[in-house]
């Protein structure tokens, strides 16, 4: 991949989720699974390092690595650790893409072994991003304490938060206005925001695993309409990246 995390990157995703957002594009990660139960799908953190030292020259150029995703990365913070020390042992940059999960104590175990963070973003308004994840609003205050914790506490992080434009939810001017004063409070911390135009790539995994589509009745976001929310960020001084994928 090139689109998450510098240069280019090996990404790994990991199975279970806590949250059930609206807009997910990978349901067949969301649900917990033992690995004791499910050999042919587990694998060890040495064995993965194992396989990306085969590609270590592919991936080192212009700060590359790993990115682990999932899922949702924070639910195995002890597999996680391990194998971002592994990977910052061979010399390669690691990446944590989460929408935040747990505690201080969960996430001090990954931390300090890593060197960006992919944060999603469901919504700044509680509420909004509750409806979105489809969890409490409590949980999903979360993501902004997640995002100050690394600003105190990990100052050589550097945070890109990802915003999934969704029509009348995450485009109004109350929350992008609430977005700029958020990543501007992260102050050195705060690398850029990734703008994600809502698509529905994902829709034909829910016919698949015979789930309800969440957002049936809202359609793509147009990558006209995307750009005019990039030039409001980027004129309230945010870096921006916009996905166009």
């Amino acid at each position: 991949s090139t689109t998450d995390g510098p240069g280019i990157r090996t990404n790994i995703f990991l199975q279970g989720c806590a949250k059930r957002c609206v807009f997910c594009c990978n349901p067949e990660t969301q649900a917990l699974a033992n690995p004791l139960e499910h050999p042919e799908f587990a694998a060890s953190s040495a064995e993965l390092s194992s396989l990306l030292l085969k590609y270590k020259e592919w991936l080192k150029p212009r700060g590359g690595g790993v990115t682990v995703s999932g899922g949702e990365a924070l639910l195995q913070p002890e597999f996680v650790a391990d194998l971002f020390q592994r990977v910052q042992s061979i010399g390669l940059t690691t990446c944590l893409d989460t929408a935040c999960f747990g505690n201080t104590r969960r996430w001090d175990k990954v931390l300090p072994y890593t060197d960006h963070v992919l944060l999603c973003m469901k919504g700044m308004d509680n509420d909004i991003a509750a409806r979105v994840a489809r969890v409490s609003a409590v949980e999903m205050a979360k993501s902004k304490a997640f995002s100050y914790y690394i600003r105190d506490h990990y100052p050589n992080i550097r945070i890109t938060l990802r915003w999934v434009l969704l029509k009348g939810i995450t485009d109004t001017v109350a929350e992008l206005d609430a977005l700029v004063a958020f990543a501007k409070d992260l102050g050195e911390s705060f690398h850029a925001v990734e703008i994600l135009p809502y698509h529905e790539l994902g829709r034909e995994k829910y016919d698949m695993l015979n789930l309800e589509y969440p957002l049936d009745d809202m359609t793509s976001y147009t990558l006209e309409d995307a750009r005019v929310v990039q030039a409001r960020l980027e004129v309230s001084g945010l870096s921006t990246i916009l996905s166009t994928v």
